[in-house]
């Protein structure tokens, strides 16, 4: 069933009234997760030639992953709206792939509506360079890296970026499974990096003051398209040295009102609506920071929810999740004995994974997306340190997941 809402209001879509999320006019929050290969999987089916449709084994995949998820109670998720890498790009500027980016879209919203789920559509818009991906050779950077795209209006990917935002973001804006369109996924990450002229591996990188005038840039486009949709960075956290490396001074460690700086150049004039974070504390407490008293301190959920408040933009967190360690990483295992080198291991993972859903739920966190749920990509079927979980693999951790939503909803939303 294709829901196509037209004449949307306000109500229907993800929105804030007085600092809280509201949806279908009611206040709202969630846990739930990321399924980062939804729109992936079928897009390679079409790309094999393949029919999306009920007999295709990746078809029924994905449906079954979304069935899963409304029955344990998750109405959002979050996904990627293009193919990863460069491979994002191509599939738009190429006529002949476009049609099948644009059924791959089609097929992605009706499986999420006939489960009544709606996404977080990050639109990747942080990949549109002239970067290509040999097999033989690796990462190639052609003329415009990263550094181009994101500090010059006028370079020829933020052009084809543009386009590709106008033609999207106006095809699927009617459509209520659409919840919040997000601009890229952690280009944050990319600011201030490599060597004193910010060139990592060959790739010139951005200033984070540029990252901040290209997710306003990009914030206000997809405004111009769909005015009634909140905009997300989906930018992460920053390194725990941004502020000394955005102003030049190397790998020093940030204090709290460091860290504030680079968030308030970011968001605090932006267009931009969500301050979005991604987050793998692993063993940690946090991100570790350094305190007044020139000690390690530690950034954690309650702390960005102060820098949220203070800049007056809700937060979310766009991706939780932990790394599971392979014992050889003595690092890891001589600090912290009782970790968990695999999923699988449910015994083992638990205690983490409930930590870092209590630490959302306690810091009262409105908005999280776990890293993720049911990968079906071959690399990871026999990747004892693979990411995902999923009912028929990690029921029972899967269910603190779902016990950590209904916690935080009971929480917020009395």
């Amino acid at each position: 069933m294709t829901r196509q809402a037209h004449g949307l209001t306000r109500n229907d879509v993800l929105s804030i009234k007085e600092g809280r999320f509201y949806l279908d006019g009611e206040p709202f929050a969630e846990i739930s997760f990321n399924k980062f290969d939804l729109l992936w999987q079928l897009y390679d089916q079409l790309a094999e030639g393949k029919q999306l449709d009920a007999a295709n084994p990746l078809v029924q995949a994905q449906n079954k992953a979304l069935r899963n998820l409304h029955a344990l109670g998750f109405k959002t998720i979050r996904i990627f709206g293009l193919p990863w890498g460069p491979a994002g790009p191509e599939s738009y500027a190429n006529e002949e792939k476009r049609k099948h980016l644009y059924a791959a879209l089609d097929k992605t919203l009706d499986l999420c509506d006939t489960h009544d789920i709606r996404v977080v559509w990050s639109l990747a818009a942080g990949t549109f360079t002239d970067t290509k991906l040999d097999h033989e050779k690796g990462w190639i950077y052609g003329q415009e890296h990263q550094r181009e795209l994101i500090s010059d209006p006028q370079s020829r990917g933020r052009s084809l970026l543009y386009r590709y935002i106008d033609e999207t973001v106006a095809r699927y804006r009617h459509r209520k499974v659409v919840l919040m369109w997000e601009i890229s996924n952690e280009v944050t990450l990319s600011a201030d990096i490599g060597d004193t002229n910010r060139v990592l591996n060959g790739e010139r990188m951005p200033l984070l003051k540029e990252v901040a005038g290209f997710f306003d840039d990009v914030a206000k486009r997809i405004k111009s398209a769909d005015p009634l949709r909140l905009v997300n960075s989906g930018g992460s956290n920053m390194r725990e040295s941004q502020w000394h490396l955005y102003l030049g001074q190397g790998w020093q460690t940030d204090t709290f009102e460091e860290q504030f700086k680079c968030f308030e150049l970011l968001y605090a004039k932006s267009a931009v609506d969500v301050i979005d974070i991604h987050s793998y504390p692993d063993n940690k407490p946090g991100y570790a920071i350094r305190g007044n008293d020139g000690k390690t301190m530690w950034l954690d959920n309650k702390g960005y929810m102060a820098i949220a408040k203070r800049l007056g933009k809700p937060l979310i967190i766009g991706e939780v999740g932990l790394h599971a360690i392979a014992k050889t990483d003595k690092r890891v295992w001589d600090e912290t004995p009782d970790y968990f080198e695999s999923y699988d291991d449910s015994k083992a993972a638990k205690p983490w994974v409930a930590k870092t859903l209590n630490d959302i739920v306690e810091a009262g966190v409105p908005l999280s997306y776990w890293w993720c749920y049911q990968s079906d990509q071959s690399s990871d079927q026999n990747n004892r340190q693979r990411f995902d979980i999923d009912r028929d693999r990690n029921p029972e951790l899967v269910a603190c997941v779902a016990e950590a939503n209904k916690r935080l909803k009971a929480k917020l939303l009395r």
